[in-house]
């Protein structure tokens, strides 16, 4: 097969280690969307199509790209329509609820600003609220607030920032994190990325212990967003699951050996293909 991988950067550990071991049997190429080859992804810089592009970046350019080769009859993972839902937390949350998702109440406004002020423009907000922004990135807000003063602390930085607010789902500091890959799925518990990054001090969880509810609402999330690799983040809010955010294409760096799934994944997409030529 021919296989490419889209990514913003050089890939992580996880990702050089599958793309070598597939280098071995594989026709692979590694792309940073943002110094893909001239003409890539035009028409003639596509011919042949490859038969696999893993879409690890989150970039509109690789997104566009990974469309072009989606119509020149590559498999793409993930499709790039599913990609840009889930970096949109708006969408993400219309979609959770349609596939009735757990997940917290939530608003989207087009501004934070429209949030704060005598006439604000929700006036059905439940405090305190977790504010992010509308698009998921590295650098987005994602903040825990009390209370319409505490919003107008943020607005001199954050203003003019779309974003979603959810309503707080009570909790025990921590976060179960999810990774799925095809069929494999990991589980950590990390503590709430409002108090902490920490991810050195994770605790695995043995995904056959994972209760029925969790798997679910993290199976549900993805076959909302049409994902086959992502991440998802949970809370246990009166001892039931909520889904507060769906991650596409996470590092895997916290999941249970994940090189190792990524490449029985991609075994099973060679299968298919295989069959249905």
């Amino acid at each position: 097969m021919r296989i490419h991988l889209l990514a913003e950067a050089a890939p992580n550990p996880v990702l050089t280690a599958v793309m070598a071991e597939l280098a071995r049997h594989h026709e692979v190429a590694v792309h940073d969307a943002t110094t893909l080859p001239e003409g890539y992804g035009e028409g003639a810089g596509l011919q042949p199509a490859p038969d696999v592009v893993l879409l690890k970046s989150r970039s509109p350019e690789a997104r566009r790209v990974a469309t072009t080769a989606e119509h020149a009859g590559s498999l793409v993972v993930n499709p790039p329509a599913a990609t840009t839902g889930a970096l949109d937390r708006a969408a993400t949350a219309e979609a959770l609820d349609r596939a009735g998702v757990p997940a917290p109440r939530s608003w989207s406004v087009p501004a934070l600003r429209d949030l704060a002020g005598p006439d604000p423009a929700r006036p059905d907000l439940i405090w305190p609220l977790v504010v992010k922004s509308r698009t998921s990135s590295r650098r987005d807000l994602v903040r825990l607030v009390a209370d319409p003063a505490e919003l107008a602390d943020l607005l001199p930085e954050w203003g003019d920032e779309p974003v979603v607010a959810q309503e707080f789902a009570a909790n025990d500091g921590f976060d179960i994190k999810l990774w799925v890959i095809g069929e494999d799925m990991s589980a950590a518990r990390r503590r709430s990325a409002l108090e902490s990054v920490d991810k050195s001090a994770d605790e695995r969880l043995d995904p056959a212990d994972l209760p029925a509810d969790w798997i679910a609402a993290a199976r549900g999330a993805g076959a909302a967003l049409d994902l086959q690799l992502y991440g998802v983040d949970l809370l246990i809010t009166g001892g039931r699951p909520v889904v507060v955010d769906v991650n596409p294409f996470p590092g895997f760096r916290g999941a249970r050996e994940p090189a190792q799934s990524l490449l029985r994944f991609l075994s099973t997409l060679e299968t298919t293909r295989t069959v249905t030529a």
